[in-house]
């Protein structure tokens, strides 16, 4: 007993040691002067400026934490003088215990004000390719634990510049949070959010915003399991689900359903005119719910649709292969067809059909109303066969 007593005492001993020497580490150490060599090892390891402009400082216990003012990180060559990463604060840190245990429990990362910019030249090559070692990691005689306990990206700019097409991509107000996050556990509480601006959109840009309650991932992103999850983009609101195998060959099911958006407010937002309409109150409210697949082709099936005053169930399916068939089937109500007419401008441009994009769509479908309305016009049971491809839309004989 007395030879317990006294390992407890030495190992007690050790222990307050290290907390002495963290606590004199915090307090009469000043980290900024270890700034010049961490700037220089970044600069080593990446072959980037690397400039740590704001203060640095230590907390310490339960969390060592480290926090940094401003802060930089450059482009690659041939990218301009511009950095690739700047930031307005950073903190993260490492609960104390487990990493005297060899286990790494890190605190909340939390980043404000950075701006990042993606650039990719016309030749192809990116201004984030080179970073970090592109050695395959050595296999270690022990799996080390690592969890962090969340992630929060605040008041933040995205910018992403593509020459190859060209196209400009800018998000603002750019906000990211999830909540503990250790490979192999469900991510928890993880949302995403901003404004999106892409070259054509209207100048305001268009909200978006994604939250996900829990979201289970293995080790190796083989398969995703959504039970539920909530997204917004501008006018359109929907809700819903996503399981199924990832990779090369994807695999999933999931559900959705929206709100009952006005589809004109939404092509407005990223720069589409809507349809001219006989009636302008027409295409003003749609709302959809179903099923869908996603693998050896795509489906949308069982569905209902609301189309203003009417009411639709269907399907869409989408076969594989290098030419697809797009197919529908949708059963409504009613319909006033004099509504979706286009109105008559002896003035306007004769309508031309996009050849080439009809081609990629080749569309066949058939819908059947109940009763259906044209000016004096009154039908009941009324069935149409349309195909739609490089010669346009046309009625098609019953097959």
């Amino acid at each position: 007993m007395r030879i317990l007593k006294w390992i407890s005492i030495g190992l007690g001993s050790i222990l307050a040691l290290i907390l002495i020497g963290v606590l004199m580490l915090v307090w009469l150490v000043d980290p900024n002067l270890f700034k010049p060599r961490i700037e220089r090892a970044v600069r080593d390891a990446t072959g980037r400026e690397f400039a740590l402009t704001g203060d640095i400082e230590l907390g310490f216990f339960p969390w060592l934490a480290l926090r940094t003012g401003e802060g930089r990180f450059g482009n690659a060559p041939g990218f301009g003088a511009e950095p690739m990463v700047r930031w307005q604060h950073a903190q993260l840190g490492a609960k104390l215990f487990p990493l005297i245990r060899g286990e790494l429990v890190a605190d909340r990362v939390r980043l404000t004000g950075v701006d990042l910019r993606l650039v990719r030249h016309a030749d192809g090559k990116a201004n984030w390719e080179g970073i970090g070692s592109q050695e395959p990691a050595q296999p270690s005689a022990g799996e080390t634990r690592f969890s962090i306990d969340g992630v929060e990206i605040d008041d933040s700019h995205i910018s992403f510049v593509d020459e190859t097409v060209p196209r400009r991509v800018e998000v603002a107000n750019f906000h990211f949070e999830t909540d503990e996050v250790s490979l192999g556990d469900p991510f928890t509480d993880t949302e995403i959010s901003g404004t999106l601006h892409v070259d054509g959109f209207a100048p305001a840009g268009v909200p978006f915003k994604l939250a996900v309650p829990r979201m289970e991932v293995p080790k190796d992103f083989s398969r995703i399991d959504v039970k539920d999850f909530d997204a917004q983009f501008g006018a359109l609101e929907l809700e819903g689900g996503v399981v199924g195998k990832l990779g090369d060959a994807p695999d999933l099911t999931g559900r959705i359903e929206t709100n009952e958006f006005d589809p004109r407010v939404l092509l407005a937002a990223i720069g589409v005119a809507g349809p001219k309409t006989a009636d302008p109150k027409a295409l003003s409210v749609v709302a959809l719910k179903g099923d869908w697949r996603y693998g050896e082709g795509m489906a949308l099936a069982p569905f209902t649709l609301r189309l203003d005053d009417t009411h639709f169930t269907g399907k869409l399916t989408r076969t594989a292969g290098v030419d697809p068939l797009n197919e529908i089937e949708l059963s409504g109500d009613s319909l006033d067809i004099a509504r979706y007419v286009p109105p008559p401008d002896p003035d306007s441009e004769p309508f031309e059909l996009p050849v080439e994009m009809l081609k990629a769509l080749k569309f066949r479908g058939t819908i059947r109303l109940d009763a259906a309305t044209y000016e004096d016009t009154s039908m009941k049971g009324v069935t149409l066969r349309l195909l739609l491809d490089e010669q346009g839309l046309r009625q098609e004989t019953a097959r």
